[in-house]
């Protein structure tokens, strides 16, 4: 549907144009800002993003309510598709999460995509104002390449943040994310619409060659990220971009082969003279495939079977994971780097059948928006008019849905955002999905949309985000000066007590918080040497109320053994160490723990060495534990 211009006569009007203007511009600010700080993953970027986010949203439900003068008001029935999903999720927050403070999270941000989703279908959608949102994309994109380029060639430890990249992931580039493959996802967004635009007759030829250096550009930083996943689902798509271009079917199976001759040359060029690049390709060609995701996607799967119907609560696959690691495994996944299993897992199959139709139905409206657009031909002189451009976003958006099996984009600030703008940009425009509203409903409605969303930032999502900001910072400099040995101990371990203390005053539901306050008041017997009963009577309600936020959580009872057995509650502290290793049977940690305890106790030494062994046999480089079984041998 064309965009109705608004009456320029009336001071109305005029608030509404700039409103939307100012809508769109911090949209685009917010879209950078959570990108660059690596793709907003952090709870501390969060806090400045979700204001962002449900201010604009609270802006938006204004200028509803304030109308456009004479011009009606359009509401785009694509908004309502994700609804259901986010109301079943929210139950499953309410519900069934093990650790809420976790659930809220995730919900949050699925909210947040959705306004993001919402906002780009209602406004912004002159001309002027669609180049402001799709330039920052570019800048993104270039500002992408150019950290890319910098990682491969100059300092491959940096990123954003002044952080330095993890072993697992030198030589690859990451750009302003903390993983490749998050670079890789944004990336594959925007080349199918630069090609499109390349090869479309109506595009200017400025435009062709703007959009050409940019794709070749794009593809050189996905090559850099070492993406498998991100080359394969590029590769697919472009294949399959023919099939949906070409008028008859010599055309399209010429088209597919010419992809797959040019992307074949592609990989066998990188093979060729590129080492980092014969490392990545060399094991498929041997049939070696990755181990870690087939054992976190096992872990998934056992999940889902014991949760069928409903799934095992929202943002609940790596509270869960512990009770189905393997022996040997000893990263923690996070997520079930699969988001197709995530969801299965997550929220059963009603909630996973909610999220895939949402999902599905966007894309098929999103393929009738490029046939249309194909039919009916451009009657201006815009790109974003071309049903070329709408086909390059419907097939970004779909290379996005096939990495997806292999990755967590959806867990991701920026990622989210992004595919929420570029299904919006290809849905807004439709004609079959606009309803023309009334005032009084227009009003109505935002008058709905600006308090909920003050609402939710206040008194939800703020506490939730500052709060865990503050316990993340306190956790990691304990965890910096163990690894390093850097650093003041009595400073460091005082400053995180005031920090988890304070991050348990601003959000008591955070059940880690709580955790690491009775983790901290117990090691901070170390430093003081102070009344050692005293701190275990101290640290106990801590984690008790750690375990009464979530209770299949094993490193929470393994606080309040520690806590009981400061106390010579030893009784009781085994019972809490035994309750973490059912729940944890192949974590290394906890069985160091459960060793250590045994280790005090007079008539256990026997019983001790075996726990510090299958703690070893788990974890081979268990340093603690070494240590351990060395007193131990030493003492028999």
């Amino acid at each position: 549907m064309t965009p109705q211009a608004p009456s320029t006569g009336t001071t109305q009007a005029r608030l509404y144009g700039l409103g939307e203007w100012a809508l769109v511009v911090g949209l685009a600010a917010t879209m950078g800002w959570t990108t660059l700080c690596l793709g907003g993953y952090l709870a501390e970027t969060m806090v400045g993003t979700m204001w962002a986010v449900f201010g604009l949203a609270a802006l938006g439900g204004a200028l509803w309510m304030l109308g456009r003068g004479s011009a009606p008001l359009v509401f785009n029935r694509a908004a309502l598709l994700p609804v259901p999903f986010l109301l079943y999720a929210l139950g499953s927050v309410l519900w069934l999460a093990p650790a809420q403070w976790l659930a809220w999270r995730e919900w949050l941000l699925w909210l947040q995509m959705w306004l993001v989703f919402v906002l780009m279908l209602h406004f912004g959608r002159s001309r002027r104002q669609t180049e402001v949102v799709v330039g920052a994309f570019v800048v993104l994109g270039l500002v992408g390449v150019a950290m890319a380029a910098y990682q491969r060639y100059g300092n491959p430890r940096w990123m954003m943040l002044d952080r330095t990249q993890a072993e697992q992931f030198i030589g690859r580039s990451a750009g302003m994310f903390g993983i490749p493959n998050s670079l890789a996802g944004l990336l594959e967004l925007m080349i199918p619409a630069c090609l499109a635009l390349v090869f479309s007759r109506a595009t200017k030829p400025v435009v062709k060659v703007a959009c050409g250096w940019l794709a070749a550009l794009f593809v050189f930083a996905v090559v850099l990220t070492g993406s498998r996943g991100g080359w394969i689902s590029l590769a697919l798509v472009l294949m399959l971009w023919p099939m949906l271009d070409g008028r008859n079917w010599r055309r399209r199976l010429s088209g597919v082969l010419v992809v797959f001759m040019l992307a074949a040359a592609g990989v066998w060029a990188l093979y060729r003279f590129s080492d980092y690049a014969h490392s990545r390709i060399q094991p498929f060609l041997e049939g070696k495939f990755e181990l870690s995701r087939p054992i976190i996607w096992k872990a998934g799967l056992q999940i889902w079977r014991d949760h069928p119907w409903l799934g095992s609560g929202a943002a609940s696959y790596n509270v869960l994971f512990d009770q189905y690691r393997p022996k040997g495994f000893i990263n923690e996944p996070d997520w079930a780097h699969n988001d197709y299993l995530n969801a299965l897992s997550d929220y059963g199959l009603v909630g996973f059948t909610l999220w895939i139709v949402a999902g599905g139905v966007l894309l098929w409206l999103g393929w009738r928006a490029v046939q249309r657009a194909r039919r009916e031909g451009s009657s201006t002189s815009s790109i974003f008019s071309l049903w070329k451009w709408r086909l390059g976003l419907f097939l970004g958006l779909l290379a996005f849905a096939f990495h997806l099996a292999v990755d967590f984009h959806t867990k991701l600030p920026a990622l989210a955002f992004a595919a929420a703008v570029a299904g919006a940009l290809l849905l807004r425009d439709e004609p079959g999905l606009g309803r023309m509203v009334s005032v009084p409903v227009a009003r109505f409605g935002g008058l709905v949309l600006f308090a909920a969303c003050l609402l939710v930032a206040g008194f939800v999502a703020d506490p939730l985000y500052r709060g865990e900001a503050v316990r993340y910072a306190a956790r990691k400099a304990i965890d910096r000066q163990a690894a390093t040995g850097a650093g003041d101990l009595v400073q460091i371990m005082t400053a995180a007590l005031d920090g988890f203390g304070l991050a348990v005053t601003i959000h008591p539901q955070n059940g880690q918080a709580w955790s690491d306050l009775a983790y901290a008041t117990t090691q901070s017997w170390h430093i003081g040497k102070g009344d050692l009963v005293a701190l275990g009577r101290q640290a106990e309600p801590l984690a008790q109320r750690a375990l009464a936020l979530c209770p299949l959580n094993a490193e929470f009872w393994i606080r309040r053994g520690v806590a009981l057995d400061m106390q010579a509650r030893h009784a009781e502290g085994e019972t809490c160490f035994k309750q973490a290793l059912k729940l944890a049977p192949n974590t290394s940690g906890w069985w160091y723990y459960h060793a250590y305890h045994l280790s005090v106790l007079p008539d256990r030494k026997e019983e001790a060495l075996q726990a510090v062994r299958t703690c070893l046999a788990l974890d081979p480089s268990n340093r603690a534990a070494l240590t351990l079984q060395q007193q131990l041998s030493a003492r028999q």
